[in-house]
């Protein structure tokens, strides 16, 4: 994989660390002869879905070299992922996509946007003094372990796209490689708790810099997640304080950061969109199901996939904040709709009607698109914070 994206080979020391997490069961090679020519992979996760959580397959690790392509290797891998996940009844597959056109022919979706933001110091005053009774705490990796786990199963419970991360999972995530520091510091690791309660923990690094006017430093957050909003306006007020630094950065940050409406000055955060995560409904039935409706209501869904054929077809959904069903259904369909583009619109980051207007949905029956965007309404964006 490094070689096909023009990376230097692994160390030893990050071959230890991927150990932990590769599945080596769900892992995919193409060979010629002795050379390895494509690799995928996928990790086994929980993704929290508006109402619920549902099994997700992870997609990773996806290369081809460049003297291989348009031989077919890549299709093949996702036919044989696709199967895999089917077979094993995860209903949700998702990945991060390298670019963005690729992933579409397999049935996935734009599902969930996220931001890159930057604060300049000058200008990263609150609207209100911040209070409230916890404490931060530098705390090194051992403890760090166990506390930001503890944060993150708090914080996922109600964030849609949010994947599960156990204590392997998050020694991952604090693995401070030599390759992801790019000439800043090592990690610096803050808890924000109350009594004995951690509820947020924000990770970043700094890099000094000096020029004629004096401390010229940037901050890069690599990630806060917190599950109060007093922990989250504290540990943003921290990192916003930091000694000798000009500039607070981050990305992989939610669409709907409450930290805008915080600050002061209300043109802060500088801030830019991009794609996040890619998903797939893998198995259409108890994917509508799994998750719970803001409204009360019932769709006839013709659902085009002719990736996976067992999708393809017309689905009854029935479904409310209380429960859910979906059934295979003949009457007349309310909404035509590709399985890529369901897939795009189920976490709630995307509206039927958009992409109606784009052409991508079809309104068979008037006031569908309306009464679908008022089901699968969700009261946050989705989000997932962790990379994989």
């Amino acid at each position: 994989m490094r070689r096909a994206f023009g990376a230097s080979l692994p160390t030893d020391e990050e071959l230890a660390v991927s150990r932990e997490i590769t599945e080596f069961d769900r892992t995919l090679a193409f060979f010629d002869g002795p050379e390895m020519v494509a690799t995928a992979g996928i990790f086994s996760y929980e993704m929290t879905v508006p109402g619920g959580m549902l099994p997700c397959g992870g997609v990773t690790r996806v290369s081809v070299l460049s003297t291989h392509r348009r031989q077919g290797l890549l299709t093949a891998m996702m036919r044989r992922q696709l199967d895999d996940m089917h077979a094993r009844g995860e209903p949700l597959a998702a990945l991060y996509a390298s670019e963005a056109p690729i992933y579409g022919r397999f049935g996935y979706g734009l599902a969930t946007y996220q931001a890159s933001v930057e604060v300049e110091r000058p200008h990263a005053a609150f609207a209100k003094n911040v209070s409230g009774s916890g404490r931060l705490a530098m705390v090194d990796v051992p403890a760090a372990v166990g506390a930001f786990t503890r944060v993150w199963e708090q914080a996922r419970r109600n964030q849609p796209g949010m994947l599960g991360l156990d204590a392997r999972w998050m020694r991952n995530q604090l693995a401070d490689l030599e390759l992801n520091r790019e000439g800043a510091s090592p990690h610096y690791r803050v808890l924000y708790q109350t009594a004995d309660n951690p509820s947020g923990f924000a990770i970043y690094r700094i890099k000094l810099a000096w020029d004629a006017s004096g401390p010229n430093g940037s901050l890069r957050l690599e990630m806060l997640v917190a599950a109060t909003a007093e922990a989250y306006a504290a540990l943003w007020r921290h990192v916003l304080d930091v000694d000798l630094m000009a500039r607070v950065s981050a990305e992989m940050r939610p669409v709907d950061e409450p930290l805008r409406f915080l600050l002061a000055d209300s043109r802060q955060p500088k801030t830019r969109i991009e794609d996040g995560l890619w998903l797939r409904l893998v198995d259409v039935p108890p994917a509508l199901a799994g998750r719970r409706y803001a409204a009360e209501g019932s769709l006839r869904l013709r659902v085009r996939d002719a990736f996976c054929p067992w999708n393809d077809g017309q689905f009854e959904l029935q479904g409310g904040p209380g429960n859910a069903e979906c059934r295979r259904h003949d009457a007349n369909p309310d909404l035509a709709i590709d399985v890529a583009d369901l897939a795009a619109v189920y976490l709630g980051g995307n509206r039927f009607r958009t992409l109606m207007q784009a052409g991508r949905v079809e309104e068979l029956q008037k006031g569908a698109a309306a009464r679908a965007d008022a089901m699968f309404a969700t009261d946050r964006a989705p989000w997932c914070p962790s990379h994989f």
